[in-house]
Parts: C-alpha cells; sequence; structure tokens
C-alpha cells in the first residue's frame, strides 16, 4: 500500500500482540482508555439559584479486547487459569500490541501494564458453515499509553 500523505487517517490489517503469557497475530483490537464515573451532586445557592457540582467516582480501569482466528495456541486458555486459581501476582502482565500496516510495517506501538484476562469467549462453531471461527480475550489493566 502507498504511503499516504502527513497526517492520513491510518489503516491497519493487523496487530501484533506480544505478551509474556500471550503472543500472536490478532485480526481486531478494541481498547477503552480509563474513566471515571462522575458524581453529581445538585444543591441550591444561598439566594435561592440552583446548582450542581460534578466530581469524580469509581475509578473504572481500562480494558482491552483481541479477537483472532482460533488455532493450536491455547496460551490465553493457560494465561486465564492463572486468574481462577487466584495467582494474581503471576497472572499479571505487561506487554506491547504493534498495529501493522498492509507491508507488515509498523505503524503504531501500544504499551499495556499490568493486565490480566477477565473474559475469554469461545466462538460457538455452526455446523456446515463457512467462517472462521473467532477467538475473544478481554485484559483488564491499569494502563493503556501509546508510544509510537
Amino acid at each position: 500500500m502507498p504511503k499516504g500523505r502527513l497526517n492520513e487517517p491510518l489503516t491497519s490489517p493487523r496487530y501484533i500482540v506480544d505478551f509474556p503469557k500471550l503472543k500472536g497475530v490478532f485480526s481486531e483490537i478494541s481498547a477503552t482508555s480509563a474513566e471515571f464515573d462522575v458524581i453529581t451532586y445538585k444543591f441550591t445557592e444561598k439566594d435561592g439559584k440552583p446548582a450542581y457540582y460534578a466530581g469524580p467516582g469509581t475509578f473504572k480501569p481500562p480494558t482491552v479486547t483481541l479477537k483472532r482466528g482460533v488455532t493450536e495456541d491455547y496460551s490465553a486458555w493457560q494465561w486465564a487459569k492463572l486468574v481462577q486459581d487466584g495467582m494474581m501476582d503471576q497472572a499479571r502482565s505487561n506487554g506491547t500490541i504493534h498495529m501493522l500496516d498492509y507491508d507488515g510495517t509498523p505503524l503504531l506501538e501500544y504499551e499495556v501494564t499490568n493486565a490480566w484476562p477477565s473474559k475469554i469467549v469461545m466462538p460457538g462453531p455452526k455446523t456446515g458453515a463457512s467462517e472462521v471461527l473467532i477467538e475473544e480475550i478481554t485484559l483488564v489493566c491499569e494502563a493503556f499509553t501509546r508510544k509510537k
């Protein structure tokens, strides 16, 4: 794919995920940034006018959802087993996600801090269907930071 003009939107056909407990090529990645619930306090001013105060509430950690075709690699399931067994010291892991262009050249890089799998969705194959089975892995992390 020819390189576009400066600041042209990027397209990406694949992602490389590199964690000590999970490596591979993924077809889709979605992430949420960290956010806070908003607490709103409504009150009346001394002059009788309504007012409100908005402040930060409960912190919601970022999540990263990874999707790929099912292969013989079951490392995500092994990683999730550490969480299931309560071995969080071993389950928390730092990693990197690289977005590649059509030529395989790295475009963007994200660093993921203290991630662990909170959900794995097993594909539901249908008899006679001619489609790729997609595995979905959701990670909870303390930080999701763009590095490049």
